[in-house]
């Protein structure tokens, strides 16, 4: 009854000894409210840190996934290069180990992968050179690498070429590097080119009497304006091929600007000399001259080319 009659007294009668109390514990509930409000105002950072937190272990979990991959399969590629090296080594432990070693210095100190380095030594020794000597020459392919911007294997492969067309010991292989990063460095050809076709011409050069300068000599010319070795090489080999044709044209070409296949005795001269001597007669004729007897000569297709090696003589002795 007598909860009854507050209620009473407060609905009609106006007894109000509850609004302060209760304003005071609704202005208590506003100020929690105000609290709150800068509660999540703080916790919204720390809740965007904490999902960047997530975001970045996640992040960092798939680096290390990534990069335990890029372990296995460079151990892998390493592993596939010296099951290679084997195969042309035979079961020699301490050649494999020595040019395993070897290949990690090479890694460390040309920034190129130990597994490349090790397949161009296994390249090396399966072209018949030693495994000490294939681990020279693979040094020398890096530093082919270096100087041409070439590939690893292409590098082995344009020495490899080079070093067996002229019956060259390994080495020469840092006579040959030193060749093409002079000539490259002086002249409008590059590196790569410049080995392209010293390799394709290589067996007509050696065979004819060219050194390795010379045969560099007598490219430059023609990959500084045709821009390709290989197509170089061709003209080159076709041309010198025809200067010893005993073909009637040719020799009727060659007696026109007075130039002879043959020596004194009657031996057939080298292809060398011959085009030494086209070449010097070259000074002394003129353009028109030049290209009908270098057609008559070596054919339409590669007179173009020729016409450049025989009036490249000064470049070539340079």
């Amino acid at each position: 009854m007598a909860d009854l009659e507050k209620t009473i007294k407060i609905l009609f009668q106006g007894d109000d000894q509850l609004s302060g109390p209760m304003g005071s514990i609704a202005a208590k509930f506003d100020k929690f409210s105000e609290l709150g409000g800068k509660v999540a105002t703080i916790s919204e950072p720390l809740a965007n840190a904490t999902d960047k937190i997530l975001k970045l272990d996640a992040a960092l979990a798939a680096l290390v996934a990534g990069g335990m991959y890029y372990a296995v399969k460079k151990s892998v590629e390493f592993e596939t290069a010296v099951v290679e090296l084997r195969k042309v080594v035979g079961d020699s432990p301490k050649e494999i180990e020595a040019a395993t070693n070897a290949s990690k210095d090479l890694a460390l100190t040309y920034g190129e992968s130990s597994s490349k380095i090790l397949a161009s030594t296994a390249d090396f020794v399966q072209a018949g050179f030693s495994t000490k000597e294939a681990m020279t020459l693979t040094k020398n392919a890096m530093d082919l690498v270096i100087a041409g911007s070439i590939p690893a294997a292409d590098a082995s492969a344009y020495l490899v070429s080079i070093l067996k067309g002229f019956k060259a010991p390994a080495e020469e292989a840092a006579r040959v590097t030193d060749i093409l990063n002079e000539v490259s460095n002086r002249y409008a050809t590059d590196v790569q080119q410049l080995a392209i076709g010293m390799a394709t011409l290589s067996p007509i050069a050696h065979t004819m009497g060219f050194s390795l300068e010379e045969t560099a000599g007598v490219l430059t010319p023609v990959i500084e304006i045709f821009r390709s070795g290989g197509e170089s090489a061709v003209a080159l080999k076709t041309g010198l091929l025809k200067l010893i044709d005993d073909s009637k044209p040719v020799r009727e070409a060659l007696a026109s600007i007075g130039v002879s296949q043959t020596d004194a005795n009657g031996a057939l001269r080298s292809g060398k000399d011959i085009l030494i001597d086209v070449s010097k007669a070259f000074a002394n004729l003129s353009d028109p001259q030049k290209l009908f007897v270098t057609q008559q000569l070596v054919g339409i297709e590669q007179s173009a080319r020729m016409v450049e090696v025989f009036t490249g003589l000064n470049k070539t002795l340079e």
